[in-house]
């Protein structure tokens, strides 16, 4: 047998650009957005099921239960804000010019005798603003 098909991971990266930043800022920011109103609702459900449990007759104890329940809920907002404005200050500290990998996909690779297992491999699809601008085996 003088070659084999094989499957390698091929690592996709970007070449960051003003372009690409600011639309990832705005994808950000309507994250934020998004976020926060979610948040007032679910502040405005919290308010309306405790009420409504206060006229319901439900002892101190069920409300304890019933607003830790709701607390550790809350507590999700704050960690995916937190993690938004990580990602918009880790966005600011990219160069533009500089390659960042974004992912990996998985392809094929007719391997033959002779070809040196690196090369084989290790791949990359370099894209600038979602177009494939080279490709490197």
């Amino acid at each position: 047998m003088s070659n084999i098909t094989i499957f390698r991971e091929i690592m996709l990266k970007q070449i960051i650009t003003e372009e690409g930043k600011e639309t990832s800022r705005k994808e950000l920011r309507e994250q934020l957005v998004a976020l926060n109103n979610q948040q007032i609702e679910f502040e405005d459900k919290k308010k309306k099921t405790l009420t409504e449990f206060s006229l319901k007759g439900a002892d101190g104890a069920q409300l304890d239960r019933i607003r830790q329940k709701f607390d550790a809920e809350a507590s999700d907002f704050h960690v995916r804000r937190d993690e938004l404005r990580m990602n918009m200050d880790a966005l600011e500290e990219l160069v533009v010019g500089e390659e960042v990998v974004i992912g990996s996909v998985e392809g094929p690779y007719d391997l033959k005798v002779g070809d040196t297992l690196d090369g084989a491999v290790n791949a990359e699809i370099i894209l600038k603003d979602g177009v494939v601008v080279e490709i490197r085996q």
